[in-house]
């Protein structure tokens, strides 16, 4: 008995949905932005898994707020990774033992930033700005295309 049945593929092609991007420059640490916006913004950001570059050993402190319902995704995390590192050998030329410091960026082309928000909605981007930009622990915050990035697969977290 011979089955009729045939298999029919539909071409399907995923459209990249565009990122939108807030820049932080701040010298506190991820956990008290973290706080400010869920006290803030009505969010409720939470420390989820770092993310890791395994070729450079660095990892970036990685925030998430995630309501499925409303479909809303709203991710946190640091832009840079610092390292001391005791130095084995005495070097001769220094006054002091001072440890070797390793600094990696995420995003290499914005050293100088030091936290990124990233959402997939442009409300949720706007909704965060203004009180970001009243907080006087942070002295700069603006928005940022994701199109400016050169590597836009370290903005794929999942």
């Amino acid at each position: 008995m011979r089955s009729s049945a045939r298999i029919h593929l539909l071409p399907f092609e995923e459209e990249p949905g565009e990122e939108f991007l807030l820049a932080l420059h701040t010298s506190i640490e991820a956990y008290r932005i973290a706080f400010f916006l869920n006290q803030h913004c009505q969010t409720q950001f939470k420390r989820i898994e770092d993310i890791i570059l395994k070729n450079q050993a660095a990892s970036f402190a990685h925030f998430e707020w995630d309501n499925p319902l409303l479909d809303q995704k709203v991710c946190l995390f640091s832009n840079q990774y610092t390292s001391d590192e005791v130095q084995t050998q005495k070097n001769n030329t220094t006054l002091f033992d001072l440890p070797l410091r390793n600094q990696v960026s995420l995003f290499s082309e914005f050293k100088q930033v030091d936290f990124f928000i990233k959402s997939s909605r442009k409300e949720l981007i706007q909704r965060l700005l203004k009180p970001l930009n009243s907080w006087n622990a942070v002295s700069m915050v603006y928005a940022l295309s994701s199109s400016k990035m050169k590597n836009q697969l370290n903005l794929i977290f999942d």
